[in-house]
């Protein structure tokens, strides 16, 4: 059973320079890992928006297995990445739908048992898209109105950060949903979101793009306490 993994490092104010190196060294020479299949070290930007967050960074992993995914955190790799750090937290994610590529590929292989759980378990969405030089500026332009219709779903929304490889130019989202029924609320009937759907079609601001659902298997850190709060409660 394929394992993705989403594990954030919120770093202290002396260990920032290093954390920004750790970027371009991941981005030069990505780290390899026993069961690693598909892997990503993202920054993150203040707000959704283009000021960088240079205090906090996201490692996307996707695993052959939970054990893969578990014993990372025991690995020299996450050591190096966790040093200077104030928080750390991650969610152990199963893949449930995925269409659409990332570096060519569509990493996440949907899994029919996932696919089928209760609709009340949390549901992680992971959204990204490389932007076309030549829309950059309209897309930008309308990301504080999508901001907007996420801080409006406060009371369903349970995380959400934006993160990136390359600043302005590939962008993704990752947020986690009380269940899936807040998922289709905000995705097929928040007129907002659905305006802004239809917007990226229109004006065919990516080259390319991919969406994932995944149901939250775990999550351990003070930074997803919340999400694990309302996983045990949707168990119960």
């Amino acid at each position: 059973m394929q394992v993705a993994t989403v594990t954030l490092f919120r770093y202290k104010f002396r260990g920032r320079l290093q954390a920004f190196a750790n970027m371009g060294r991941f981005l030069m020479k990505p780290f390899r890992a026993d069961g690693l299949r598909f892997s990503k070290l993202m920054g993150s930007g203040i707000d959704f928006g283009l000021i960088p967050d240079f205090s906090t960074y996201v490692h996307l992993g996707l695993w052959e297995t939970d054990a893969h995914a578990t014993a990372f955190s025991q690995t020299d790799v996450y050591r190096h990445l966790n040093q200077g750090t104030e928080q750390t937290g991650t969610l152990y994610l199963q893949p449930r739908q995925s269409h659409g590529l990332w570096d060519g590929q569509n990493p996440f292989q949907a899994n029919p048992v996932s696919s089928s759980l209760p609709s009340v378990s949390p549901v992680a969405v992971l959204t990204r898209a490389t932007i076309r030089p030549r829309a950059l500026a309209d897309f930008w332009r309308h990301v504080p109105q999508a901001r907007q219709r996420l801080r409006d779903q406060k009371d369903n929304l349970l995380f959400g950060i934006g993160v990136g490889e390359v600043p302005f130019m590939q962008q993704c989202t990752i947020s986690v949903w009380r269940d899936a029924t807040a998922v289709d609320q905000y995705a097929y009937r928040q007129s907002g979101h659905k305006e802004i759907v239809r917007l990226t079609r229109q004006r065919h601001w990516y080259s390319e793009e991919l969406f994932a659902r995944f149901t939250v298997l775990r999550a351990t850190g003070a930074l997803f306490s919340n999400v694990e709060k309302q996983r045990f409660s949707a168990d119960v």
